[in-house]
């Protein structure tokens, strides 16, 4: 089957914009680590969320699919749900664990999605996605101890499991806002949005209880990286790939994504200084096997 030149354009097209969205969401866990010398998590987690809620609001009223009534939905707020409490164990995980770590445990989720996808939707689960399960758990013991299990004793591995918990809660998040999509025949974008929207709001609570919204200054340096994430790391790098998806597979979407840990890892190591002995490398190297093994071919 020949390809034309137009179609081999916009191909190449959505690999950079792919990439792109890679880079943008690895940034955001240095940006994260960052900002949390500056703001509250639970402050820092509901304004970056309500900054792009209040964004994707105006994208839906502009294309007119904004309905009141989708807030009416139980799914749209168990989604909501699940994704405010991933965020707010990422940022609250992130204080005592390092971005680059963050970033691997977070997209372990992908591991999970498949073994949740096979026993929900009875998708293949054959011996490729078998031996990704495999690599991935052994990835994240290697991450998780550097290879020392004295570390298991440290404040560090209280981060570990507050992120790699984040990314169970967004594994079943995924599969759940996948089954709302297959059983209401929604528009993606549209069900995102007023998800986000449902996000935001769920948090709020959060961020007055239990954070200092209402009682804290917040400095000009932890404002810039709110409005940065809430911008260039939620809102971007979803439209970038929402629309690449239109020109590739949800398989090249998913392997060009694995760009996003290779991202963080670089970046956390330029901006925060972090280093990685062996044993982390090597683990590193096991999910993101691991990734590449659960993706459908």
């Amino acid at each position: 089957m020949t390809i034309s030149h137009s179609q081999a354009d916009a191909r190449s097209g959505a690999l950079g914009l792919l990439v792109l969205s890679s880079i943008l969401w690895g940034s955001s866990f240095v940006s994260a680590k960052i900002g949390l010398a500056y703001i509250d998590p639970f402050d820092f987690v509901f304004l970056r969320l309500a900054i792009a809620a209040s964004v994707l609001f105006v994208v839906l009223v502009f294309r007119r699919q904004f309905r009141f009534a989708a807030l009416k939905d139980r799914s749209v707020w168990f989604l909501g749900t699940l994704n405010g409490v991933a965020f707010i164990l990422q940022y609250v995980g992130l204080e005592f664990t390092t971005a680059a770590k963050t970033a691997l445990l977070v997209d372990l989720n992908v591991v999970i999605v498949a073994i949740l996808s096979w026993w929900l939707f009875q998708e293949s689960f054959g011996k490729r996605k078998q031996l990704g399960v495999l690599l991935g758990v052994v990835g994240a013991a290697m991450i998780t101890t550097n290879g020392d299990l004295s570390n298991l004793m440290g404040g560090q591995l209280l981060g570990d499991v507050f992120v790699f918990s984040a990314g169970v809660v967004w594994a079943f998040f995924i599969v759940h806002h996948k089954q709302i999509l297959l059983d209401k025949d929604q528009d993606a974008i549209q069900l995102s949005a007023i998800v986000m929207i449902a996000t935001a709001l769920v948090l709020l609570p959060a961020a007055i209880v239990l954070g200092g919204l209402t009682s804290s200054r917040i400095p000009v340096q932890g404002w810039e990286l709110v409005v940065y994430m809430a911008i260039a790391c939620t809102v971007l790098p979803y439209a970038m790939w929402i629309v690449a998806l239109k020109s590739v597979t949800a398989t090249v979407a998913s392997v060009v994504g694995m760009l996003e840990i290779v991202a963080a890892m670089i970046m956390s190591w330029i901006f925060l200084g972090e280093v990685y002995n062996t044993t982390t490398l090597l683990g590193a190297l096991l999910v993101l096997a691991a990734l590449f093994a659960v993706t459908e071919s």
